[in-house]
């Protein structure tokens, strides 16, 4: 006699790799307006007190809350780029790229799904290039990029110091 119930077990999507690949699965358009964000004029950082970045609401994956991030852009000066050179890279940062996932309500961002949702965007092979920020709920990433928004390998020494909104 068979049983009526599914008894067979189901691996559940844990690690910020499956869910980045579940996240590229069920929600490319979230991961495509993401992308669009960053190439966006508005993405750009100005220095009007009353600017502030584009955000936009993620779809809930991996058991999460309801999370939003917010993309700012901003341009890299010569300091920045003479030290990727001494770094022996030989692309040319154009652009910092800061990600910032937060949960509306203000509980803490479960890292494994704000992880997710940088593998989302960033490449495989580009991954290194991306330096969490300490922060206490919010989780806060950051990138450089070259002019056509490719990720840049840089020392995390560069990060140093610089702290989360």
């Amino acid at each position: 006699m068979q049983s009526m119930f599914n008894t067979s077990a189901t691996t559940p999507i844990t690690t910020p790799t499956a869910l980045a690949n579940d996240i590229l699965t069920r929600s490319p358009e979230t991961v495509d307006a993401l992308h669009a964000i960053m190439h966006h004029p508005r993405s750009l950082s100005r220095p009007s007190a009353t600017w502030r970045p584009p955000v936009k609401t993620l779809p809930r994956t991996g058991g999460s809350e309801q999370l939003t991030a917010a993309v700012t852009r901003r341009r890299v000066g010569p300091r920045a780029r003479a030290r990727i050179r001494g770094y022996g890279q030989t692309q040319v940062p154009a652009y910092l790229i800061e990600l910032r996932i937060t949960d509306p309500s203000g509980l803490p961002v479960d890292r494994r799904v704000a992880e997710a949702w940088v593998r989302a965007l960033v490449p495989d092979e580009a991954i290194e290039a991306v330096h969490e920020l300490p922060a206490t709920r919010a989780a806060n990433y950051v990138w450089l990029v070259d002019g056509q928004f490719n990720p840049i390998e840089s020392p995390s020494s560069m990060f140093e110091g610089l702290v989360a909104a």
